[in-house]
């Protein structure tokens, strides 16, 4: 019943700050003081506990509800927070460097047995990359501290338990940690060797409020994937951001590619593998891995997706996790619209509440087995919103709709001989009224609903 906010202040401070959670609901009434999208008087129930709220729910049938399903966590951001301008947040972007054993080879993020030999992070709001790193096995600690004192902010620690504790420091006052495929590699290992280096409760300094990273599957290449979810700091993998918001197809998605072509730089290159490079010259290791994290602040100064998130977030009043989607964000920012111009929204449809209304999405063809000659292929980006703007089909130049009976009483009987609705399009190319208009079929009756509600 409780929402807890973390807060950027102007002076840059950080300010964690709690929200009783508001859940309303709204339904048609005629004393009702507030309009539906609709022009229906809609009455209001508001709580913040959840277990009212519910029983509220039970009463008011379905498909009367308005606004039941909109995020509480939206709905505290748009009262509280929408006129307020986006913060500078405090940003690291990082980078780790993995053991490799000779016996068992490289280890992955859900076995992290292999300790990490290196963290680079680049912290925003100093403009400084830090980096911790631990000497090789065949190195003396004098040599190893000699060449990490070439570099700036470059520390020689003791053991991977020093490494992680002062990495946790080093995140303490991030509001965002970013890395190049970081979602899928960095944040799992680095989680993994926190719980077995230094115990689960110190994973509690990777989020705020003492909360634990939360456990997520998602499928990537196929394959189910862990990662962990921050709680209070946000973790965002800047490998998505930018597949997100460039419209270009690349060849790679390396950071070696992306840097390249991007900002003009290359990630450090070297001679064999990168054990061979951690071992046998250690100067040139720890310049691959800030190398790393230097790629990635100049692509965020370049890019500032970052920054576009935290816009995007503040103005759709959403979480900066949202915006790695499309639907929510969209869906808020004309919920919050409807707001302003003193209009409630119905709940979105569930599929049981729409009826015969479904729609049948595209038509796929039964594909016949062999070779066959003159077939091409092609495959336009962007295709319906294409065919709209070239036949001139955009909802703003409709004139009337044919109405479909014919069509309908079609469908329903070749459904009744037993064929699934989608099947039932087998070898008709559209609604019976439109193919009836183009082959200028006289003497078929067809009912036309004018855009301005009359009917011919």
């Amino acid at each position: 019943n409780t929402i807890f906010v973390a807060e950027r202040a102007p002076d840059g401070r950080r300010i964690l700050t709690e929200h009783p959670t508001k859940y309303v609901v709204y339904w048609p009434s005629e004393r009702g003081k507030w309009n539906s999208i609709h022009g229906v008087k809609l009455d209001r129930f508001q709580t913040n506990k959840h277990k009212e709220f519910q029983r509220e729910l039970g009463v008011i049938p379905n498909a009367k509800q308005h606004e039941s399903d909109i995020n509480p966590i939206f709905r505290c951001l748009y009262d509280n927070y929408r006129d307020s301008p986006s913060p500078d947040l405090h940003v690291g972007l990082f980078d780790i460097e993995v053991d490799f054993d000779p016996e068992r080879g490289f280890s992955s993020p859900d076995d992290a047995f292999a300790p990490i030999t290196a963290i680079s992070i680049w912290l925003n709001w100093m403009d400084r990359c830090f980096t911790l790193a631990i000497k090789p096995k065949g190195m003396s600690t004098d040599a190893a501290k000699t060449i990490c004192d070439s570099f700036p902010d470059t520390m020689l620690c003791n053991s991977e338990k020093e490494l992680l504790d002062i990495f946790l420091t080093l995140i303490d006052d991030c509001d965002i940690l970013s890395g190049w495929n970081s979602e899928g590699f960095d944040v799992p290992y680095i989680y993994n060797r926190v719980v077995q280096v230094l115990g689960k409760s110190e994973t509690a300094r990777m989020c705020l409020w003492g909360k634990y990273p939360k456990k997520r599957e998602y499928e990537s290449y196929g394959r189910q994937t862990i990662t962990y979810d921050l709680v209070g700091r946000v973790h965002l993998d800047y490998l998505q951001l930018y597949r997100k918001h460039t419209y270009h197809e690349m060849h790679s998605y390396r950071l070696d590619a992306i840097g390249e072509y991007e900002v003009g730089e290359r990630k450090t290159q070297y001679e064999g593998t990168l054990d061979q490079l951690y071992n046998n010259d250690f100067k040139k290791f720890i310049e691959y891995n800030r190398q790393d994290t230097a790629l990635l602040a100049k692509l965020d100064k370049k890019l500032k997706f970052l920054d576009l998130s935290n816009k995007l977030a503040h103005e759709c009043t959403v979480l900066l996790q949202t915006t790695m989607g499309a639907v929510a964000v969209t869906e808020q920012a004309i919920i919050n619209e409807a707001h302003r111009r003193g209009m409630i929204v119905p709940n979105r449809l569930k599929m049981d509440d729409r009826g015969d209304t479904q729609a049948a999405g595209a038509y796929v063809a039964y594909p016949k087995k062999g070779i066959h000659e003159w077939i091409g292929s092609l495959d336009i980006n962007s295709l319906y919103p294409s065919a709209i703007r070239a036949l001139n089909m955009g909802p703003e130049t409709i004139v009337g709709q044919l109405r479909q009976d014919g069509t309908k009483d079609f469908i329903a009987a070749e459904m009744a001989k037993g064929k699934s609705f989608a099947s039932a399009w087998e070898g008709v190319f559209g609604s019976l009224e439109y193919t009836a208009v183009m082959n200028r079929d006289v003497g078929r009756e067809i009912t036309i609903d004018w855009e301005d509600g009359h009917s011919d």
